[in-house]
C-alpha cells in the first residue's frame, strides 16, 4: 500500500468518526415514549416552526410537549389500525397553508427560509390527520348536533346591531416586529394613548393599514359588518375610548370608538358575505412595487367580475373567491371588509408579507350554500374534540415517557 493509499484511507476514516460523532449528537436520543423516541434534532425543527408561526414562549418545553403528544397520538393510531395515504397528507398541508394565505409553494419557501425541513411540517400534518380518525372512530357515536342548535348559531353569527359607528384603527403585523415585540408596542400604546389626535398620530407612525394616512380613520361603518371579536369589543367602549389589543391571526390591532349613531336600517342582518382576494405576483422591484400594483389594478376594477378577469393571469393559487357566514370569515379579512361597500376593493399586507388585493362582492341576508353543514360541522368538531383532548391526557397518564 502506497503512501498516498494509506493517508486516503486514514482521511476516510477519521472523516466517517467525525461525521458519526456529529450525527449522534445531532440525531441522539432526547425523550422515550413508549417504544418511540424523539430526538434532538426533532425538537430543535420544532422549535424552529414554532418561531416560524410567531409563537412566543418557552418554545423548547412547547416543542417537547407538542412532540409527545404527536408520539401518543400516532401510537393511538396504530393500535387502532388507522392509517393515511400521501394524498391525505398533502391536502393536509394545503389545507394549513391557506389559512395563513399562503400556497403550499409559498408556505414550504416560507420553511425553507426558516431552515424548517419540509418534513417537519409533513410529520405536523400526519400526526393531526391520524388523530383526527382516532377520535372520530372512537367518539363519534357519542356526538351530536341538532338543528335548533345550528338555528342557534345562526342566531349568534348573525346578530341584529341596530348602530353604526364611526372608528378609527391601528393594525400591526406580526411580521415585521415579530409576536413579543408587537404584542409590547400594542400594550404600551394602550396604556399611553389619552385623546383622539394621540391615536391619530400613532396610526400615521405605527400601522401598516390603508387608513394610517388618515390618522386611522375609518369612517361610519355598521357594527354588523365588523367581525364578532372587534365589535363585541367595540361596543363596550364609550366614544374616545379604546380596545385592548386585539389578535387578528396575522397582526395585532387596536381600535378607538370615537362616535355611535342609529343606523339608516336597523333591521338588516349581515349573514353571509362573498368576497375576493387576490396575492399579488412578487417582483424584483420588491414591496413598493407590489403596492403600486395593487394600486393600479384597484383603479382598474369596477367589479368582482372584472376582478377575476384581471387577475386570471396569476393562476388560481393566487386569486381566492369565497363566500361565508359571517361568523366564519377570518378576523384580519373580516377587519378589511367591514371597510367596503360591495365592489370596492383595498389592498393589504399578508402574514407572509405579500400584498393581497380584496374586494367585497356582496353581503347578502341568505345563508350560502352548505352553510348549515359548515356550522354543523364546526360544532361537531368542537365537541368531539373535547372528548379528543380528555383521551390524549387518559393516554398520557398510562404512558412511560423518560428523558434521555
Amino acid at each position: 500500500m502506497n503512501k498516498f493509499t494509506v493517508f486516503a484511507c486514514g482521511l476516510s476514516i477519521g472523516l466517517s468518526i467525525a461525521f458519526s460523532t456529529y450525527a449522534a449528537g445531532k440525531y441522539s436520543p432526547a425523550y422515550q415514549v413508549n417504544d418511540s423516541i424523539i430526538t434532538n434534532y426533532e425538537i430543535q425543527q420544532r422549535i424552529k416552526m414554532l418561531k416560524s408561526f410567531g409563537t412566543a414562549g418557552d418554545l423548547r418545553g412547547l416543542a417537547v410537549e407538542q412532540l409527545i403528544e404527536d408520539r401518543l397520538r400516532l401510537q393511538a393510531a396504530k393500535k387502532a389500525g388507522i392509517t393515511t395515504s400521501e394524498d391525505e397528507v398533502f391536502n393536509g398541508m394545503v389545507e394549513f397553508a391557506a389559512r395563513g394565505d399562503f400556497s403550499i409553494e409559498q408556505l414550504n419557501e416560507y420553511f425553507d427560509e426558516r431552515d424548517v425541513d419540509q418534513e417537519t411540517f409533513r410529520d405536523f400534518v400526519k400526526a393531526g390527520i391520524l388523530w383526527r380518525s382516532v377520535i372520530g372512530s372512537q367518539f363519534a357515536s357519542k356526538v351530536n348536533v341538532t338543528d335548533e342548535e345550528v338555528d342557534a348559531r345562526l342566531d349568534v353569527s348573525s346578530v341584529n346591531f341596530p348602530k353604526t359607528v364611526n372608528i378609527a384603527e391601528i393594525v400591526m403585523p406580526i411580521e415585521e416586529r415579530g409576536a413579543v415585540q408587537t404584542r409590547a408596542l400594542a400594550d404600551r400604546l394602550t396604556q399611553t394613548i389619552k385623546s383622539t389626535e394621540q391615536f391619530s398620530t400613532a396610526a400615521k407612525k405605527f400601522s401598516k393599514s390603508n387608513s394610517s394616512a388618515r390618522g386611522g380613520s375609518m369612517g361610519w361603518i355598521p357594527m354588523g359588518n365588523l367581525p364578532d371579536q372587534i365589535s363585541g369589543a367595540i361596543a363596550a367602549l364609550e366614544p374616545g375610548q379604546m380596545t385592548a389589543p386585539i389578535l387578528l391571526g396575522d397582526a395585532i390591532a387596536l381600535y378607538q370608538l370615537r362616535s355611535v349613531r342609529e343606523a339608516k336600517s336597523a333591521s338588516e342582518q349581515v349573514i353571509s358575505v362573498t368576497y375576493i382576494t387576490v396575492t399579488m405576483p412578487t417582483s424584483k422591484s420588491g414591496k413598493s412595487s407590489q403596492t403600486s400594483e395593487a394600486i393600479k389594478l384597484i383603479n382598474s376594477v369596477d367589479t368582482c367580475l372584472d376582478l377575476q378577469a384581471k387577475t386570471s393571469k396569476f393562476g388560481e393559487n393566487a386569486v381566492n373567491r369565497q363566500s361565508l357566514p359571517a361568523a366564519q370569515i377570518p378576523p384580519r379579512i373580516g377587519a378589511e371588509i367591514a371597510k367596503l361597500d360591495p365592489n370596492e376593493a383595498l389592498y393589504y399586507t399578508a402574514e407572509n408579507g405579500a400584498i393581497n388585493v380584496i374586494m367585497l362582492c356582496n353581503r347578502a341576508k341568505d345563508l350560502p350554500e352548505g352553510a348549515r353543514d359548515q356550522i354543523r360541522n364546526a360544532l361537531f368538531g368542537q365537541r368531539i374534540g373535547s372528548f379528543g383532548d380528555g383521551y390524549l391526557q387518559e393516554l398520557r397518564g398510562d404512558a412511560t415517557i423518560i428523558a434521555k
